[in-house]
């Protein structure tokens, strides 16, 4: 992705692939999304549903709206130091585009040049998951792996759960989980390591 996004700031970026839209561009767009699924460990669906008032660059934090949630519950993550400034870059973009503070913010209609003909001034389409599951194929196929949203929320909860001051109740928050039940299924671990842990965590 870091390639794509290269050669889009420096005007050499290919949107068109074989007569067929890229599903990688508009690069920028595409690595915040995969920067917030990354530090958030929100699902897709979470994702989709975030509105440019749901985002607090001041405070660092993103409501997780209960439209969204699996368990309808709405829940607030942290942006953290990493996240943003990619983060900023699409507020910035959305609130020039004119969006109102109630739209879609993940939305790859208001930026996709091919999209954005289409509409003209009309308000963009709001976004699906079709965008998000062909960007995740087409990156799959660059990556010669599979990657996928989902992914990355076990990702985030695995590596919240290596740190010396490891707290199921701390990983749990940021998932939206409302059980410990739930949290353990996204842990990788060793079975004595679990095994430490919830004697630990659930005082058993």
């Amino acid at each position: 992705m870091e390639q794509h996004h290269e050669k889009e700031q420096s005007g050499a970026q290919s949107h068109v692939l074989n007569g067929r839209a890229n599903a990688c561009y508009p690069a920028w767009f595409w690595l915040t999304v995969l920067d917030t699924l990354s530090y958030t460990g929100m699902r897709q669906n979470q994702l989709l549903h975030v509105r440019l008032c749901d985002v607090n660059l001041e405070e660092h934090w993103i409501d997780v709206i209960a439209a969204g949630s699996k368990n309808h519950r709405e829940f607030r993550v942290p942006i953290t130091s990493r996240l943003r400034p990619r983060l900023e870059m699409l507020v910035m973009r959305t609130q020039e585009a004119d969006a109102s503070p109630t739209e879609q913010l993940f939305n790859v209609n208001r930026f996709e040049l091919r999209r954005k003909a289409q509409q003209g001034n009309a308000s963009p389409e709001p976004m699906g998951v079709y965008p998000l599951r062909s960007f995740f194929h087409r990156l799959s196929r660059e990556c010669r792996f599979a990657v996928s949203p989902h992914r990355f929320r076990h990702t985030v909860a695995t590596n919240l759960m290596k740190s010396p001051d490891r707290n199921l109740q701390a990983v749990k928050r940021p998932l939206g989980h409302s059980s410990l039940r739930s949290t353990l299924e996204y842990i990788d671990q060793d079975i004595d390591s679990l095994r430490e842990l919830l004697e630990q965590e659930l005082w058993v």
